[in-house]
């Protein structure tokens, strides 16, 4: 919120408008607009949408509330690049700081003999410009990873490549833990 605007009696709806959709928010009222809870980030925005207000009821309306949206990225995907060698449990995931006051990424390992086979997201972070260096530490040498950013309004198919290597990785881990 850039503006709280006056007059309001209730809370205003809020709309998003540009290259994409679903985009859902509810405005807090405390006299004024106090702020915005986003309850869907929507889909398929290219660019960062406007924010609308709407405007106070008459005759108490003195002025409309102004925003500005903010697009926020998170980690879409980790793809193992190097298993490395010679660990005896699951090695500890950590991800470079987001800037700017953003939220870390976090995740957890899992292996397939002494080398690690994938890293689960359990947490995307938000914030990221760019994507995040991804450490693996522990008993053993050499895993390495690698991180794809997810926008909110992710469509999908810019990690399609990511999400079908991990299909394939997983299924060949689950072909070789029943052997």
């Amino acid at each position: 919120v850039t503006d709280p605007g006056s007059g309001y009696s209730f809370a205003p709806t809020v709309s998003f408008t540009g290259a994409g959709s679903g985009a859902t928010a509810t405005a807090a009222l405390v006299y004024d607009v106090a702020s915005v809870t986003m309850a869907d980030g929507g889909s398929g925005y290219t660019s960062v949408p406007t924010v609308t207000f709407a405007s106070p009821p008459s005759p108490f309306g003195m002025g409309r509330a102004r925003g500005t949206a903010v697009v926020t990225k998170g980690v879409g995907s980790v793809m193992v690049t190097d298993g490395g060698s010679g660990y005896t449990s699951p090695p500890a995931v950590s991800f470079a700081a987001a800037p700017g006051g953003g939220t870390r990424a976090a995740g957890d390992a899992s292996l397939l003999y002494d080398q690690v086979a994938a890293v689960r997201l359990t947490f995307r972070g938000r914030g990221y410009d760019t994507a995040p260096d991804v450490t693996i530490t522990g008993v053993g040498s050499g895993a390495m990873a690698e991180a794809r950013l997810r926008s909110p309004g992710y469509s999908g198919s810019e990690n399609l490549f990511w999400a079908r290597q991990a299909l394939q990785d997983a299924e060949l881990l689950a072909q070789l833990t029943q052997e």
